[in-house]
Formats: C-alpha cells, structure tokens, sequence
C-alpha cells in the first residue's frame, strides 16, 4: 500500500472589486461628507443609509447587480433594505435629538398647527374656574385718509401787449425858424402773445410762450421844425422925376428937380429953384445957385 505524500494546499486567487463598486462607495462617501458640514455626523449617516436604500431598492425592482454587489435573489436584496431602512430610521432619529430645534421649526412652519398647538398650550395653564372676561375696549383702527389726486389742467391764454410808438423830426422850410409842430400824430401798436398755462390746483405752476406777432404796428409820431429865416427889409426908393445918382456912401439919391411944392425927401432949395436930396451938407446946390435955405 502506497503513501501518498500531502499536496499543498492551491492558492485561491482573490476576487477583484469591480470599478462600478468602487464608484459606488466613492460617490456615497462623497455625498455623506458634504452633509457633515451643514448636519454633523447622524446627518452624514443618514445621507449614506438613504443612498443604500434607493441602490437596494433599484436592484430588487430590476434584478439587476449594483454597485453594491447583493445577490439577486430577493430575499438578499429584501434583508440589504431592510438593514438600509433601519439604519435610516435610527439616524433620522438621532438627528432629531441632536438637533431639535429644526424639527421645532419644522413643527411651527404651518400657522395652523402653530395656532392650534398655542391654544392647547394655553388651555392647559388656565383653569376655567380663574378665566376673567376681558372688558378691554378695543382701539380703533385709524382709517387711512386717501391723498387727493392733484388736479392739473393745461390751456392757451392770450395776451395783448402795448407797443410804444418811435418819435421823428423832420425841418420844414414853411415854417419860422424855431417853430415846431406835431405834424402827424404818434399811436401805440399792439402784439399779441398765446401762451401755454399749466394750474395745479388752480396755481398756475407752468408759462410756456406758443406764438408771438406784432398784430397792430406802431404810427411814429412826426414832428415839424421850421427852418424859414424872413429876409431884412429894404429901404424904399424914393421916386425922382430927375433921375438918380449914387453919392459917395453909395446911397442912391435923386437929383435936384423942380416941383411946385417941398417933394418928400428934399433936404434944401438951391438958388434956381430946384429942391435938393443930398444927404451932406458938403456940395449940396453946388451946381444950381447954390443952397437957398435949408429943409
């Protein structure tokens, strides 16, 4: 009878991870710290336990391998849900006394339940028996008086506005120097101005000019000046029936002549008979028989 020698033993080989597992757990780890921040460590947990849940849950619906390599038969994936759930439960729990003034607020966000929860609270402190009737007279609430819309009205208005009329000299050769007189007769002209008018209110808070025209133009007002100087007067000429000659003053003088009486003008009677007009005495009759007798 042989002996067989002991074999050693195989090595197994050793199963890998698959990536899809390793994406898996990375991506949860991921999610589950990005909740401790905000949550602390029961808010971490609850993160990873909800994502099991939902892997668990995909992978029984449809059969199908997840990453997080259950067995398909149901009862395996029913037990991996059930841990899933559980875990979820308890740290949502947790979370809840860690943090209970979230789940205060959570409780108090609805004004009904607020409403209803206060008037629990306060039936539980006050007997019916020490209820007092409240006679407070309540304050009225002031009624808001509406603000007037201000009334705005826009309308033309028009003006009429004096023009004064301009003044002119003209000289007139008709009249005496230094007379004036108001030939032509100045009078004011007229334009009319539309302006735009805004009231507020009845006050006037806008004036905007629209148009404006000369409508009626100014008469100048003419004044003559006279110009007209009167010549001197000239001495008369005496009339002479002898003629006349110019003595050495450069008078004209008439010449001695005969006249049955004393002509106008005669100054002597010379010797012959002849009146004479000279002006001196020096000369005089010098030709007639000399001065007779002085006039």
């Amino acid at each position: 009878m042989s002996i067989q020698s002991p074999q050693p033993p195989r090595n197994r080989p050793r199963k890998r991870v698959p990536v899809g597992t390793w994406i898996g757990v990375v991506a949860t780890a991921l999610l589950a710290l990005m909740a401790l921040p905000s949550t602390g460590f029961w808010g971490m947990v609850l993160m990873a336990s909800l994502v099991v849940l939902i892997t668990a849950a995909y992978g029984l619906a449809f059969r199908r391998a997840t990453w997080l390599r259950l067995p398909r038969r149901r009862s395996a994936a029913a037990v991996g849900i059930g841990v899933a759930l559980a875990v979820l439960i308890g740290s949502t729990s947790a979370y809840g006394v860690a943090h209970p003034e979230t789940a205060l607020s959570a409780e108090t966000a609805t004004p009904r339940a607020a409403a209803s929860k206060a008037t629990d609270t306060a039936k539980h402190l006050v007997a019916p028996s020490t209820r007092t009737p409240d006679t407070s007279t309540p304050t009225p609430t002031p009624t808001a008086t509406p603000t007037p819309t201000p009334v705005v009205v826009t309308k033309n208005v028009t003006e009429t506005v004096a023009v004064p009329f301009p003044t002119t000299t003209v000289q007139d050769a008709s009249l005496a120097k230094g007379v004036t007189t108001v030939t032509t007769a100045g009078r004011n002209g007229v334009t009319t101005k539309v302006w735009r008018v805004t009231t507020t209110d009845g006050v006037e808070t806008g004036r905007t000019l629209v148009s404006q025209a000369v409508t009626t133009p100014p008469t100048p007002q003419v004044t003559s000046v006279g110009t007209y100087v009167a010549p001197a007067p000239q001495p008369a000429q005496p009339h002479c029936t002898n003629g006349t000659y110019v003595n050495s003053a450069g008078n004209t003088i008439c010449r001695p002549e005969y006249s049955p009486g004393v002509p106008a003008g005669a100054t002597a009677r010379c010797g012959d008979g002849t009146y004479s007009f000279s002006q001196s005495r020096s000369g005089t009759c010098s030709r007639h028989g000399g001065v007779a007798a002085w006039l």
